[in-house]
């Protein structure tokens, strides 16, 4: 955790600036809180109880200052939250001038996982004999770069999907009513993350408009229903698509080989 030393608070600023951001749902937030010097502490602060790691860019932020009083800028600063503690980032002179200046990219999960390569997933469609897998690792069409260890599987739209391994929902998305053969549709592709016992997370994608059937912070079952499928996002058939993933910081990820449970010719990777 990181620690810092902050000097009592020796005069007030505006009290009608801006001091607190939130971002997805309020997964996490951002603080500003008036210090000495005239400057404004920066700090994040996670508020579900679920991992993720972030990048915040800001051309006005400044480390936290040093004894000697020395103050150096900084275009970004990376932050992992797996804990309920606020985390300080730095310091900005100016709030209005950071909240129009800051961005900030996130990836749910843990970027210090390890994936179990001794398990053995379930299909995610059953029975597996009956879904075509239609794109495979290093997939030509689009499982290259981060998505290059995921499989696409060809379904009606509707066909029920089960959890492939146990764990925690860490992020579901069910409002998207586009799909399309070209990444500008990307942003509208419905979906569920489960964060598994070793930090990677489960993704399952292009689900059908509201079909999602679980909520963030729920438990489920290695066979368990999650949702159905659709055609949404980059998408250029109704299909689901799967991967094991780690997470990155820029927002970013990349996934990782697996084993499906072979229950069927043609179904083990």
């Amino acid at each position: 955790m990181l620690a810092f030393f902050f000097i009592s608070l020796t005069f007030s600023l505006s009290i009608t600036a801006k001091t607190t951001g939130c971002f997805d749902n309020k997964r996490f937030c951002f603080e500003l809180t008036p210090s000495s010097s005239s400057l404004y502490l920066v700090s994040v602060q996670r508020k579900v109880e679920l991992p993720v790691a972030l990048t915040l860019y800001s051309n006005v932020m400044q480390d936290i200052p040093t004894g000697n009083g020395e103050l150096k800028s900084k275009a970004h600063i990376n932050a992992f939250l797996d804990t309920n503690d606020q985390v300080p980032l730095g310091v900005v002179k100016n709030a209005d001038a950071f909240w129009a200046s800051m961005r900030v990219k996130w990836t749910v999960g843990r970027v210090d996982a390890i994936h179990d390569n001794a398990y053995t997933y379930l299909p995610p469609l059953q029975p597996a004999s009956k879904y075509r897998i239609v794109q495979g690792f290093n997939g030509n069409y689009s499982h290259s770069g981060a998505s290059r260890y995921s499989l696409d599987f060809a379904a009606p739209v509707g066909t029920p999907i089960l959890a492939a391994r146990e764990g925690v929902v860490i992020d579901t998305k069910d409002d998207g009513t586009k799909g399309g053969p070209t990444p500008k549709f990307a942003k509208y592709a419905n979906y569920v993350v489960i964060l598994h016992s070793d930090g990677t997370t489960g993704e399952y994608y292009h689900l059908k408009y509201k079909g999602v059937v679980v909520t963030r912070g729920q438990t489920v079952k290695r066979g368990q229903l999650i949702g159905y499928t659709g055609n949404t996002g980059f998408s250029s058939l109704p299909h689901l698509h799967f991967g094991i993933y780690v997470a990155k910081f820029h927002g970013k990820y990349v996934s990782v080989p697996f084993s499906l449970a072979k229950t069927s010719a043609g179904n083990t990777h």
